[in-house]
């Protein structure tokens, strides 16, 4: 039998898990920026079923590429030592690049909506289908913007935007 809940339940629960993917979200951008000073975007890609959110690389502001994801022997720095941010990754090494693809499917998997990757940021890439391919990202930097600034009220509220740059006038 399923268990029942009323309305303003089901509303703090949902506020409480907005809340706790803005912490995660934050959280990933700011191990990031610790494993890369200049690290601005970490760029996303949807699988054709709209059930996995994959981690493509980690761009500057610019869009130069600091880590491409996808060699299994690749890993990211390690976070600096003494770092605040190790005990909050508990036993989990935010190096090993398949430590932040599970927190960013938790993220994606709990409904959090990402921005998109603006396309001017888009590195060139030897594999044409990848530079043409629109990407999500997270916004990593106070460097960073979004493709699209404005989203509808139900929309802003699931989305995750730990930084971003000064909103143009």
């Amino acid at each position: 039998m399923p268990t029942r809940t009323s309305w303003n339940a089901y509303i703090d629960v949902t506020a409480r898990l907005r809340e706790a993917n803005n912490a995660l979200a934050r959280l990933i951008a700011d191990t990031l920026t610790a494993q890369y000073d200049e690290a601005a975007y970490l760029v996303l890609n949807e699988d054709d079923s709209a059930e996995f959110m994959g981690l493509v690389s980690v761009l500057d502001a610019e869009g130069a590429c600091l880590f491409k994801f996808g060699d299994d022997t690749a890993t990211l720095p390690p976070l600096p030592s003494g770092s605040p941010l190790t005990a909050a990754w508990d036993s989990r090494d935010p190096a090993e690049p398949w430590t932040v693809c599970t927190a960013i499917q938790g993220l994606y998997q709990t409904g959090a909506i990402f921005d998109r990757l603006p396309l001017h940021r888009m590195p060139l890439a030897s594999d044409s289908s990848t530079a043409d391919e629109a990407h999500y990202c997270l916004l990593l930097s106070t460097a960073a913007h979004p493709d699209f600034w404005d989203f509808d009220e139900a929309a802003t509220t699931r989305l995750v935007r730990p930084y971003n740059a000064p909103r143009p006038q």
